[in-house]
């Protein structure tokens, strides 16, 4: 078995469950207020390109500018990961980010926010975020003990789709009855909390040893450790193909399928979102209860089937409550194939190498997103429409996932 290869360092840890661990709770909490910005800054920052700025056929450059800089430095980043003590990089990465986003408060304000200013703050964004990925899904092992992460990671979902839950409808109720400058403001306050909490976070940080190492000889050694895993091979094949035909499709074609389908209505937009955060806390919360043990793989492969009959689903919908729908079945099923795939993850790799495993895989995850980004744009630039891309897409991931399941042995095996 995979999990049998398992050559983990030891490091000291109280025994403790997790709702009675500090470290946890802060953890918990620190990355709560994160997504919560996440999920108002990412609506906000759309809507406004489609309405006030009415460039909706920009929408995927834009998101694709945030997401360049995530495949080209978060490999790096989980080294760096590897290399310092994770809760400073959060904690810096959080505070960039609260003076940047105040910064577009501003220019909002003035009426000064062009799409090249807003390429502009995206890029930004996306830099910090490349940092803050490996040091914040490399911490849980640091923290909880080994028989203790499923749930742990279960309750980590869990409570960061509830905050992706309230995210939207906070932005979209303050748009809709403010302004986009509160909604902005609200995010850039939330990552104050967020960067705050984690300075109270003292995680172990690495050895004197691992520090002197050189940066590009740690890198090799976390590439060459991943190779003697099948399964995280294929996981980096699949999660690359996936969010290819899942990233442009989906989070930009939502907007637009709204603006064109429901007349705009920033509400529809609001509970379609909220939906599919309200999915992914009820899938996160429902693995963390059951917590399978035995073939975790196979189930988290067939959950992923599942998001892609949702995709071409939710390209022929024509009433709101079935967008709802359908966006809750989604995040349901991503849910429990990010908790598993989490966990297994976090069980396989020793903790000295958990931030190049997490910034490789990350990396690999969005290499072709910009890509997808792209084409979807060109896409609708071309005049295709949005649910003509949604079907085509999900179909296609559908066939994929079934090839995976019936073909590859690692995935077939590994518990």
């Amino acid at each position: 078995m995979e999990l049998q290869r398992q050559d983990a360092l030891a490091i000291p840890a109280v025994k403790k469950q997790v709702w009675t661990n500090a470290r946890f709770l802060v953890l918990w909490l620190a990355s709560a207020f994160t997504n919560l910005a996440f999920s108002v800054y990412l609506l906000t920052e759309s809507w406004y390109v489609v309405q006030r700025l009415g460039l909706e056929n920009w929408l995927g450059i834009v998101m694709m500018t945030t997401t360049i800089p995530r495949v080209l430095l978060m490999t790096f980043a989980g080294v760096l990961a590897d290399r310092i003590r994770r809760s400073t990089i959060l904690a810096y990465a959080n505070g960039i980010r609260v003076v940047f986003v105040a910064a577009m408060v501003i220019l909002v304000m003035e009426n000064a926010l062009s799409i090249w200013g807003l390429l502009g703050f995206a890029l930004i964004y996306g830099v910090l975020d490349a940092f803050h990925g490996p040091a914040s899904s490399s911490m849980l092992p640091n923290i909880v003990e080994r028989e203790h992460l499923v749930r742990g990671n279960s309750i980590l979902q869990t409570t960061n789709q509830l905050t992706l839950l309230f995210g939207p409808a906070l932005a979209g109720l303050l748009m809709k009855f403010a302004s986009f400058e509160a909604s902005f403001a609200a995010a850039a306050a939330f990552l104050l909390v967020g960067a705050a909490a984690v300075r109270f976070l003292r995680d172990p940080g690495p050895s004197a040893e691992k520090q002197r190492e050189p940066f590009l000889r740690q890198l090799k050694d976390g590439i060459v450790y991943m190779k003697s895993f099948p399964f995280l091979l294929t996981l980096m094949i699949v999660s690359m193909i996936l969010n290819m035909l899942f990233a442009g499709p989906v989070s930009s074609g939502v907007p637009i399928l709204v603006n064109r389908a429901f007349a705009g209505d920033v509400l529809a937009l609001s509970y379609m979102e909220s939906a599919i955060a309200f999915g992914m806390m009820g899938g996160a919360a429902w693995v963390g209860i059951m917590q399978p043990k035995r073939r975790r793989g196979v189930l988290a492969m067939f959950f992923v089937t599942l998001s892609g009959v949702g995709v071409v689903l939710l390209s022929l919908i024509t009433e709101v409550w079935q967008g709802v729908a359908l966006m809750f079945a989604m995040g349901f099923f991503i849910a429990l194939c990010n908790v598993l795939i989490a966990t297994l993850i976090q069980q396989m790799v020793r903790p000295d190498m958990m931030g190049r495993v997490q910034g490789v895989l990350g990396t690999t995850a969005m290499g072709l997103m910009p890509v997808s980004l792209a084409i979807v744009s060109a896409l609708l630039s071309a005049g295709i429409g949005i649910s003509g891309i949604m079907l085509t897409a999900g179909l296609i991931m559908v066939a994929f996932m079934v090839i995976i399941l019936a073909t590859v042995k690692s995935v077939r095996t590994v518990d």
